[in-house]
């Protein structure tokens, strides 16, 4: 990474600020600003090494997506009998993202749900993790082409159901 003499300035203010504020958390302020008061450039991505990647607005759209026909599913299995087996179907409920390989997509569904207060009813557990421990984009990514050619999508028999949740 190459920064300019004034981004490393203004970044190297800016930790100043930070050692003064949290005087716990100093040690590693005073790590980057000495990497960046002497320009050693190869450690300027340790600076950097929390921030992940951005989400695009239409990968957070296809997300909400995901998320909205979730919430369809769960509502419309809502209108069946209790015992009716699609309650246990494995893709029934909202499983979440494989945390090592779609971590963002993860962290981005636990903010929304979460942090946000959003899709309680998508909230199985006290804590959700929303990590699936498998990749589940493209399998959802099915799920949603099917979903979306429902004539209502917010009300599902329960063949449409079956339809979603198994092609």
């Amino acid at each position: 990474m190459e920064l300019t003499k004034n981004e490393r300035l203004s970044l190297i203010y800016q930790l100043r600020i930070l050692e003064a504020l949290y005087p716990e958390e100093a040690t590693n302020f005073v790590h980057n600003r000495t990497a960046l008061e002497n320009g050693f450039t190869l450690h300027y991505d340790w600076i950097f090494e929390n921030l992940r990647d951005e989400l695009s607005k239409e990968e957070c759209q296809e997300l909400l997506d995901i998320l909205d026909m979730y919430r369809a599913i769960t509502f419309s299995l809502r209108e069946l009998d209790e015992g009716d087996v699609l309650h246990e179907h494995h893709l029934a409920k909202f499983r979440g993202f494989d945390g090592n390989k779609e971590g963002q997509l993860m962290a981005y569904v636990r903010y929304f749900i979460v942090d946000l207060d959003r899709y309680d009813e998508l909230k199985y557990e006290k804590l959700p993790s929303f990590n699936s421990h498998t990749s589940m984009l493209n399998t959802y990514r099915e799920m949603l082409s099917r979903w979306s050619a429902a004539e209502k999508k917010h009300i599902l028999s329960r063949e449409q159901i079956c339809t979603v949740l198994e092609g």
